[in-house]
């Protein structure tokens, strides 16, 4: 880790505050000698920012939100170790130099009794610290729910741009009429396609996650339009071994971008495949970009945006301008 010139400031300010403390509580509860004083200043300046690391580091271990009853424990049951452990070296190591007993001697005159005060001093400082640590957490949980609304309402307004837009009921209704005149009972499967789309969209576009079955349902009816619109020029391949969940309308937003960025014609055919496996979802299309180029930008990064608050996993993107893949972690359901 980086120590800037900032930081250093900082953390020099607080040993010296924490120091004066020592000093403080030296001349409240012991003679004013240049051993009592240094002995006094090295334990709190110890215990207090080596308990404030070990918070640091526990903070990155263990979920305040998701595991806060675990997260108190183990903190406490470590500063209390790490609190007897330094106290008693510190106090062995000041009695061994400074007497003419040896150190095994020392040691053996350790009592528990020793140990009250910096015990209650250290359940102070962990007061101060879970307090602190579990109040940033807690607003750092209240900015990520905020967060995932805002995104959640560019997602909303991105999948029901891409599918309520005038090109697509134009393309779509005008896909009907001819089916209507040619086929009519694939313009009565057309029709309860794109009713299956729209319903899709309306009921799921205020859920966090959906099973994926669901959203292959979705997709396949999604799919069986853009095969009717396209006809053989898109190809829309699923193969599934393997379960979970992900964000509603992530893999349809992924199949859009497919279409709307490249060329779908007889002699350029469009490939879109998704393969589920084990913990993964791979859409992969051929890349034949268009000359002219039509994006906003904002779906691939709100999907990443989404992910980055539902796991710690992230979003996979890769393009070698023959072949572009995107791989989405399967989520697991969050517990009650």
């Amino acid at each position: 880790m980086k120590i800037t010139k900032k930081k250093l400031i900082r953390e020099l300010k607080e040993i010296v505050i924490i120091g004066l403390v020592g000093v403080g509580f030296n001349l409240l509860t012991a003679s004013f000698t240049v051993i009592n004083v240094t002995v006094s200043v090295i334990i709190w300046v110890s215990l207090s920012k080596g308990n404030g690391y070990i918070v640091d580091y526990l903070n990155t271990k263990i979920s305040w939100v998701e595991k806060p009853i675990t997260r108190v424990t183990v903190g406490m049951i470590c500063m209390v170790v790490y609190t007897i452990l330094t106290f008693g070296a510190v106090i062995v190591l000041f009695k061994w130099r400074t007497g003419d007993s040896d150190l095994l001697e020392v040691i053996g005159n350790i009592r528990f009794v020793h140990f009250n005060v910096t015990l209650l001093i250290t359940l102070i400082i962990s007061m101060f610290f879970h307090g602190r640590a579990f109040y940033i957490n807690w607003k750092e949980a209240l900015y990520k729910v905020e967060k995932l609304k805002n995104e959640r309402l560019k997602s909303q307004y991105e999948s029901l741009r891409n599918q309520v837009n005038p090109h697509f009921l134009f393309n779509s209704l005008n896909v009907l009429s001819e089916l209507v005149y040619e086929d009519q009972d694939k313009a009565v499967q057309f029709i309860r396609k794109m009713s299956d789309v729209y319903r899709y969209v309306l009921e799921q576009k205020d859920q966090e996650m959906v099973p994926l079955d669901v959203e292959l349902n979705f997709l396949t009816s999604y799919g069986f339009l853009q095969k009717i619109r396209f006809g053989d020029n898109f190809n829309l391949s699923i193969e599934k071994n393997g379960e979970g969940m992900v964000p509603p309308l992530a893999l349809q937003m992924l199949v859009e971008n497919a279409i709307k960025h490249n060329v779908v014609s007889a002699a350029k055919p469009l490939h879109v495949d998704i393969m589920v496996s084990d913990d993964r979802v791979v859409v992969r299309n051929n890349v034949q970009e268009k000359l002219t180029k039509d994006s906003t930008g904002i779906g691939l990064s709100n999907l990443k945006a989404r992910y980055g608050y539902l796991s710690d996993r992230e979003v996979q993107i890769t393009n070698d301008q023959k072949t572009f893949e995107v791989i989405l972690p399967l989520l697991k359901m969050k517990a009650g």
